[in-house]
């Protein structure tokens, strides 16, 4: 009589579940964040077939920027010969390809303050930090920062996020070494040599980050790469403070 009493709890407590959560899904319906489908069934963030695309970068890249090489090599054009010497950040890896569903991600994540997509992030960056050993003798991560304008209007500062998660997986603490001074435009629709120009002086050191960085290995974090050109101007003010040497991971390669 108890097993058949105990066998009628679990049945009902399933059932209301069920209930539940399909009046959840009614009144706050979950969706994929690329395609729209619906994931009540699916505790992800994307549906099975838009998590199937997204890809982790690999295989043939550049070896200093982590550019993909549709035609294999060691170095992209822009970092091959001595052009490598001009380059401040001297390393810098990704963990997904800039492509549909990793996109909806980040536009999810940065402009509609979906921060529960910031792990997912981290999870993969950390895969990306594991496979590279040159990132094993950093002392501390360095979010990219945001105008201060621009945080307050956003709430957050999108690799602040992304770093302080990954640091408690990798452990390794974050250091907000870096302020922005320049509320540049959008760097989207400009060219290479725009976006140095546009970004030029955007950034110092904060007060009294000098003795904290002297010396150091320092790995900026940052949502996506598209020319390096935020990274390398980071990278440049850093390096004249004083750190031995500047890294960067992010989590989307464009």
């Amino acid at each position: 009589m108890s097993a058949l009493c105990l066998r009628f709890s679990f049945s009902m407590r399933y059932k209301i579940k069920i209930i539940i959560d399909k009046i959840i899904n009614f009144f706050l319906p979950r969706t994929c964040f690329c395609c729209g489908a619906d994931l009540q069934k699916n505790k992800g963030i994307l549906c099975t077939d838009c998590f199937k695309k997204l890809e982790v970068v690999k295989g043939m890249i550049c070896r200093r920027c982590g550019l993909p090489l549709k035609s294999g090599g060691r170095y992209c054009h822009n970092c091959r010969g001595s052009k490598i010497s001009k380059y401040k950040c001297s390393f810098i890896r990704s963990a997904l390809k800039f492509n549909e569903p990793s996109r909806a991600l980040v536009h999810a994540f940065k402009y509609e303050k979906y921060l529960n997509i910031a792990p997912y992030f981290a999870e993969v960056m950390y895969k990306t930090f594991r496979n590279n050993p040159e990132f094993r003798e950093a002392a501390f991560l360095v979010p990219v920062p945001i105008h201060r304008s621009r945080q307050r209007k956003r709430g957050f500062n999108q690799a602040e996020v992304l770093a302080n998660h990954l640091g408690k997986i990798c452990g390794i603490p974050v250091l907000n070494a870096l302020t922005r001074v320049k509320n540049t435009e959008s760097q989207t629709k400009l060219n290479r040599d725009e976006r140095k120009q546009n970004i030029l002086n955007a950034f110092v050191l904060v007060k009294g980050m000098e003795n904290k960085i002297d010396k150091q290995a320092l790995i900026l974090i940052d949502d996506v790469c598209t020319t390096s050109a935020t990274l390398e101007e980071c990278a440049r003010v850093l390096k004249e403070a004083g750190a031995r040497e500047v890294l960067a991971l992010t989590a989307l390669r464009e």
